[in-house]
């Protein structure tokens, strides 16, 4: 049945696009963070957790992240939202940080114990956060524009992690997974891509 998760939603997501701008269009993508997802640095063992959903609305052009977390092992200093498959290390065509940088908004309410020079702020060890990236039809963030990004994460994935003094290179992680929408939904974005397919060929035959 998971096999079948990333193309189903894929089709619904290519279905979403190609429909009218006039209606909100909003993609989910959701996952559970913990130590055995990270990759990098070796791993973590970590007994931490987290909970991240991810809502990519395609009208107003908006990637929002709404992330909570318990149990690290310190202050944290980085949250990141990146794409690259399940078990794999990220190529930074896309890397946002959800927490903020060193302006001190919340959640980032405390001195980090330590200073690298770009991250003055931490978050506590147990917390969340709503995070809102606005973008615009031509600004993929890394990406050509905003479906190429989109289109990114559908086929190569896309995951967060977070990063603290003990784990560096990412204490915990979740690779965040397509919400296939109903079936009945999907029915529908598949039927109209049908009809546009169709068209295409009929005007193509006209020409």
């Amino acid at each position: 049945m998971a096999i079948l998760i990333r193309p189903l939603a894929a089709i619904a997501c290519w279905a979403m696009l190609a429909v009218s701008p006039a209606h909100a269009l909003v993609l989910v993508f959701t996952g559970q963070l913990d130590a055995a997802q990270v990759v990098a640095g070796g791993g973590s063992s970590s007994t931490a957790s987290g909970l991240a959903v991810v809502s990519i609305d395609t009208t107003l052009f908006t990637v929002t992240t709404d992330l909570s977390w318990s149990g690290l092992s310190g202050p944290t200093d980085r949250a990141h939202l990146h794409n690259a498959p399940e078990g794999q290390v990220t190529d930074f065509s896309f890397e946002h940080e959800v927490l903020g940088f060193t302006d001190g908004v919340p959640p980032r309410t405390l001195t980090c114990p330590w200073d690298d020079g770009i991250y003055l702020t931490c978050a506590p060890p147990a917390g969340s956060v709503h995070d809102v990236l606005q973008l615009s039809a031509g600004d993929g963030y890394g990406f050509p524009d905003f479906n190429s990004m989109i289109a990114g994460f559908m086929q190569e994935g896309v995951y967060l992690d977070m990063h603290t003094e003990l784990y560096p290179t990412g204490e915990i992680r979740g690779q965040l997974m397509p919400a296939v929408p109903e079936p009945s939904t999907v029915i529908l974005f598949c039927l109209g891509l049908c009809g546009m397919a169709l068209m295409r060929r009929r005007n193509n035959g006209e020409r």
